[in-house]
């Protein structure tokens, strides 16, 4: 325990920046329960067989996990990108007008 002290202290500033800049959570469980689904997922489908399952599976997750956090619906973003009718803004574009208002 005392050899963890002072490489703590020499880190105080930033430890203690979550207390003076809002944006940042004072939690990681956002990225907890991100990685959780991923991990419950796998373990229902036991993995991807190949590289580019993997792959292609890594892309979904993270479509949906941003579909989520910006309230889109996954399913009809997906349907209108198979289906060729973009009503809906892309995700991209959602996620800079969002970071513009907030």
């Amino acid at each position: 325990m005392d050899r963890r002290i002072e490489p703590t202290k020499k880190q105080k500033e930033k430890l203690l920046l979550v207390l003076t800049n809002l944006k940042i959570p004072p939690h990681n469980n956002p990225a907890e329960i991100a990685l959780r689904e991923t991990v419950i997922k796998k373990k229902i489908s036991y993995g991807a067989r190949s590289e580019n399952g993997k792959t292609a599976w890594e892309n979904m997750l993270s479509i949906m996990d941003t579909c989520r956090k910006h309230e889109v619906s996954f399913f009809s973003y997906i349907r209108e990108i198979f289906s060729g009718e973009r009503k809906m803004p892309k995700l991209a574009d959602i996620m800079n007008l969002l970071n513009i208002k907030g």
